[in-house]
């Protein structure tokens, strides 16, 4: 179990917790992915297997001047095969987690959600972004940004309780969830999502969910600030204070991903949960950085 505060600080963790584990990524035939897992090497974070056209990689490698020491590789030449292949890496265990490099993401879900070769897990899978979130100085889950693009009742009831999971990895014990909306009663006629928010809090005021508290629904603003939380009235356990907010459709969980980077500058790791080991699946824009802190965060979710 890993304590945090702050985004940056899951490097230290994991490398004062565990040895480097073995990551196998998709393709890394693009700066950023080769500099996240380069960085991700030299922290100590990870030994990198490296899937795909290998004399693709070692000539991208070299124009960008980027070392490749330490990395072990298979050689995929047929691209539509690399996502596959590095699923069996994962799931014959020379890898303990998967990466995405320049490959489209629709081909490694596919890969994953294979029911022969992939690496389906019991539940659903669905991405989780963590950011710091400077009005209540701790981290908070963004999610689903990236998996499910409408997700029903039963879904979101998956994707609140894979945030959770994840956080409890990092040392939250009772996550507080925020059902997001735009208003913070119920309006079933204009609003549908406000009534699964306030749904979802009466099943876990009745423990229906487990070793979580979730409220909605709520906006943003009053999910994660105190003050405005106390600004407008709210009153509940959740308000002002959520570990997890939970955007009732894709749209808006990417819109507020996209705006915590492109506008707040805001550094953030993610991963799809829900397969049997961590995957690291970045969009196009995402930096080396990114890339990097979301590898430590695959790594924090593998416990010894």
């Amino acid at each position: 179990m890993i304590g945090i505060d702050k985004v940056d600080q899951l490097v230290d963790r994991v490398r004062e917790r565990q040895q480097p584990i073995p990551l196998a990524c998709a393709g890394p035939e693009d700066a950023e992915s080769l500099e996240a897992l380069r960085l991700a090497a030299d922290t100590g974070l990870i030994k990198p297997l490296a899937v795909g056209r290998k004399q693709a990689i070692i000539t991208c490698a070299r124009t960008l001047g980027i070392s490749l020491d330490g990395f072990e590789f298979e050689d995929v030449p047929e691209q539509s095969k690399v996502a596959e292949c590095t699923t069996a890496s994962v799931r014959e265990g020379r890898a303990l987690a998967m990466m995405k490099g320049h490959l489209p993401t629709k081909q490694v879900i596919r890969a994953i959600l294979n029911h022969q070769t992939g690496l389906r897990g019991d539940g659903m899978l669905s991405h989780v972004a963590l950011f710091h979130a400077p009005p209540s100085g701790k981290c908070v889950v963004v999610t689903d940004a990236g998996v499910n693009i409408r997700p029903t009742l039963s879904q979101k009831i998956e994707i609140i309780r894979n945030a959770a999971e994840v956080l409890r990895r990092l040392g939250v014990r009772k996550p507080k969830v925020a059902m997001l909306a735009a208003i913070e009663h119920v309006n079933v006629t204009a609003m549908p999502a406000t009534l699964e928010a306030k749904l979802i809090e009466r099943m876990s005021d009745a423990g229906l969910l487990g070793e979580l508290i979730a409220q909605g629904p709520l906006a943003l603003d009053d999910a994660v600030s105190p003050d405005v939380a106390r600004s407008k009235g709210l009153a509940g356990p959740v308000a002002g204070q959520a570990d997890i907010v939970v955007a009732p459709e894709i749209e808006t969980a990417n819109a507020i991903y996209k705006a915590l980077t492109c506008f707040a500058g805001l550094e953030g790791a993610s991963i799809i949960w829900g397969a049997t080991a961590p995957v690291v699946v970045p969009g196009r824009a995402d930096t080396a950085r990114m890339k990097f802190l979301s590898i430590a965060l695959a790594c924090a979710m593998i416990e010894n």
